[in-house]
C-alpha cells in the first residue's frame, strides 16, 4: 500500500510540473518538493535519469528545496541526462546547461544574470530587465555546496568546484576550483577517471 502512495505521490508531482510547463525525461527522481518557476515563453527541460533531492532524508545538508527560475521570455534550462541535483538554486534570464553526470550540492548557486544595474548618477537601480549571459557546465563535473557560478562561465568536462568557491571566468577541463574569487589548478590524478 506505501508504495501504490509513493507512486501516487510521484505521479502527481510530475503532472502538476507537466502543466507548468517544465519538459520531464524518463525515469527521473525527485524528492521532496521542488520550486520551479518558469516565466512565459521560456523553458526548462530536464533529461532522462536525472535525479533532484529536496528532502533531508537524502542529503542531509539540504537546508532549502531545489529552486529553479527562468526569469525573462526566451530563458532555458537544460538539465541533462544523469545529472544530479541536492538543494541548490539557478535563476537563469538567458541560458543554463548542465552536462550529463554533473552534480550540483546544497546551497550552490548558478546565477546567469545581474538583479540591478549601476548608474553614476542615481545609484544602485530597482530591479531592471534582466540581460543575462550563458552558464554551461560540462560533463561529469562536480560542483561543490555553497559555490557560485556567475554569468557568462563555462566549465569544461571533469571539472571540480569546491564547496564556497566563485567561479567567474571560464573553466578549463580537468581542473579544480578553490577561492574567491576562484583560481584553477589541474586536478589530482586520484580525481580523474576514464569517462563512463
Amino acid at each position: 500500500m506505501k508504495i501504490r502512495i509513493l507512486r501516487f505521490i510521484y505521479a502527481f508531482k510530475l503532472i502538476y510540473f507537466k502543466l507548468k510547463g517544465v519538459q520531464f525525461g524518463k525515469k527521473c527522481f525527485v524528492s521532496g518538493f521542488p520550486e520551479l518557476r518558469r516565466c512565459k515563453n521560456s523553458e526548462i527541460v530536464v533529461g532522462n535519469e536525472v535525479v533532484m533531492h529536496s528532502k533531508k532524508k537524502y542529503n542531509t545538508l539540504i537546508r532549502l528545496p531545489i529552486s529553479i527560475s527562468t526569469v525573462e521570455p526566451g530563458a532555458r534550462v537544460e538539465l541533462h541526462d544523469h545529472c544530479g541535483l541536492s538543494g541548490c538554486k539557478i535563476v537563469c534570464a538567458n541560458h543554463v546547461s548542465v552536462g550529463e553526470y554533473t552534480i550540483i550540492g546544497p546551497d550552490a548557486i548558478l546565477y546567469d544574470c545581474k538583479e540591478h544595474e549601476y548608474s553614476p548618477e542615481i545609484g544602485w537601480l530597482g530591479r531592471t530587465q534582466r540581460t543575462g549571459k550563458p552558464i554551461i557546465i560540462g560533463k561529469r563535473c562536480y560542483i561543490g555546496m555553497r559555490s557560485i557560478i556567475l554569468k557568462g562561465v563555462t566549465i569544461g568536462d571533469d571539472c571540480v568546484v569546491a564547496a564556497g568557491a566563485v567561479v567567474t571566468k571560464d573553466m578549463p577541463a580537468g581542473h579544480i576550483a578553490i577561492g574567491n574569487p576562484a583560481t584553477y589548478s589541474p586536478l589530482p590524478a586520484h580525481l580523474t577517471a576514464p569517462a563512463p
